[in-house]
């Protein structure tokens, strides 16, 4: 009986490479955004903590092994209650991927860049920070060459409008956010 399922145990361990898909040598994303900003305490944004913003995200990265790649997000969301503002964000960095590349494959990264506010004209200037974002997602292969980004999930900290929150005598901080993305993936090449 151990025999037999030893023979089982080392049958069902060989399979699991077959699961396995090739790593892709770069990809290129896009889809939809949400951002719950969290908003410095200045009137003319109304009375909410929260302005709920969407929009797009284009990305990609370059593989360098099926661990470690190099990636970038860019997005820009839009606020259509309250005075129409809008954000963009363009950061880049590290993505890792634990388990490799799979039907479903799992990843976490660490971005760092820009984010730039934009104001309706007749309230002020825009102005463009300092921003960073933590968080991972996880992508479904339906295909060699194509899969569906199911969902990224993100803390973004962005850190505007500091000047207006000290001539409200308000302490400047900085804003905690919440961001999903969602969309397809177009891999390329292989190795």
């Amino acid at each position: 009986m151990r025999k037999i399922l030893a023979v089982f145990a080392l049958l069902a361990i060989s399979g699991i490479p077959t699961l396995a898909q090739d790593k892709p040598l770069f990809e290129v994303n896009g889809g939809y955004t949400f951002l719950d900003w969290q908003k410095p305490p200045i009137p003319i944004l109304g009375e909410s903590d929260y302005l709920h913003y969407n929009g797009f995200n284009v990305g990609g990265a370059v593989h360098f092994t099926s661990i470690v790649s190099l990636a970038l997000d860019l997005t820009g969301t839009y606020n259509s209650s309250g005075p129409f503002t809008r954000i963009y964000s363009y950061l880049v960095g590290p993505r890792l991927y634990p388990i490799g590349h799979h039907k479903l494959t799992p990843y976490i990264h660490g971005l760092a860049g820009a984010a730039t506010f934009v104001f309706p004209a007749d309230f002020g200037p825009s102005e463009t920070k300092f921003s960073f974002e933590v968080g991972g997602g996880v992508d479904w292969a339906v295909g060699k060459h194509l899969a569906i980004r199911l969902g990224q999930f993100d803390y973004q900290q962005t850190r505007f409008l500091h000047s207006e929150e000290i001539g409200l005598n308000a302490p400047p901080n900085n804003q905690d956010n919440f961001k999903y993305s969602a969309g397809v993936v177009l891999r390329f090449g292989e190795k």
